[in-house]
């Protein structure tokens, strides 16, 4: 009975994670739409705050994106000890939920700082 509830609660995490993917959106999509009107705006005669906006564009998402995978991996380290294919399946979500977190929080604090900058 114990491995129903197991895989019960698999379902729900993946749920959770299908539903924080989903979550982030909109946020996605207004930190895109934010940076691609500014960097329109700032093809022609780019600013020197222009230039370190797009110097971030590119390190939050190497660090983000390296933070997660590293997040991954660690989790990831615990599959060859899972007791069966439900525990096993259990090991990836843990992995798939530890690499959304950093890339959730940079999509979040990027669409707060640039709504901000109106």
């Amino acid at each position: 009975m114990t491995e129903m509830f197991a895989l019960f609660d698999l379902w729900r995490r993946q749920a959770a994670l299908a539903g924080g993917m989903a979550a982030m959106g909109p946020a996605v999509g207004y930190v895109v739409a934010a940076r691609l009107s500014r960097m329109t705006v700032e093809a022609g005669l780019p600013t020197s705050a222009g230039l370190l906006e797009a110097e971030r564009m590119v390190t939050e998402k190497l660090a983000a994106g390296v933070e997660g995978g590293m997040a991954a991996g660690r989790v990831l380290t615990r599959l060859n000890a899972a007791a069966g294919p439900v525990a096993a399946a259990g090991v990836m979500v843990a992995a798939g939920e530890a690499a959304l977190r950093p890339v959730s929080r940079t999509v979040r604090a990027n669409a707060r700082r640039l709504s901000r900058r109106g």
